[in-house]
């Protein structure tokens, strides 16, 4: 019997598009063989049951979403990489709800792998916020008594609000608003 060839990191972003667009409970074995173009047989090879694809999905999301922020952060002055990737979530936003967010409130409490795992997720983005917030104060565009660890939550709060209306008032004017403001309460 030969294996499987595909292209794994194919059928994991369309896995992922799936799962983000109906959550886990509603995406069923069919949807997942529309969206991957594989059989039922190749994806159970691949990655064992409709959890194990999830977890590679959302592991492949934050792979992404990681690589995506920090290529950003490392580029130019801190507070604009900030801006940038806020504008950023607000795009995601428009284009689909998050698959972190989407996965915690639906799975958190009943898997604690998963839970764990998008836990970890944010404790990285957090880092990452907090690297480039110490950036700012060191190049003087933050106040150098500011409490950053305060900071990196209120932005950690404020993505998460962005991803929330986005998702209730889908009307990017008013989100790119709000991310001005955003960016307004931290030069202050």
């Amino acid at each position: 019997m030969r294996s499987a060839e595909f292209n794994r990191e194919t059928v994991l972003q369309n896995a992922m598009e799936a799962f983000r667009s109906k959550g886990y409970a509603k995406t069923t074995m069919q949807d997942l063989v529309a969206a991957t173009g594989l059989h039922p047989g190749s994806l159970y090879a691949a990655f064992g049951n409709k959890r194990g694809l999830l977890l590679a999905a959302v592991d492949h999301y934050i792979e992404s979403k990681r690589a995506c922020r920090r290529a950003r952060f490392a580029q130019g002055e801190p507070l604009a990489a900030i801006e940038g990737f806020l504008r950023q979530v607000v795009s995601d936003t428009l284009d689909g709800c998050c698959l972190i967010t989407r996965t915690l409130v639906e799975l958190a409490e009943q898997d604690e792998e998963l839970r764990l795992r998008l836990k970890a997720s944010y404790g990285e983005l957090e880092e990452d916020l907090a690297v480039v917030l110490e950036q700012a104060r060191g190049k003087g565009q933050l106040g150098a008594d500011v409490a950053i660890p305060t900071l990196t939550a209120f932005l950690l709060v404020s993505i998460q609000g962005l991803v929330t209306v986005g998702q209730c008032r889908p009307e990017p004017e008013l989100l790119r608003d709000v991310v001005s403001q955003i960016m307004a309460s931290l030069r202050a």
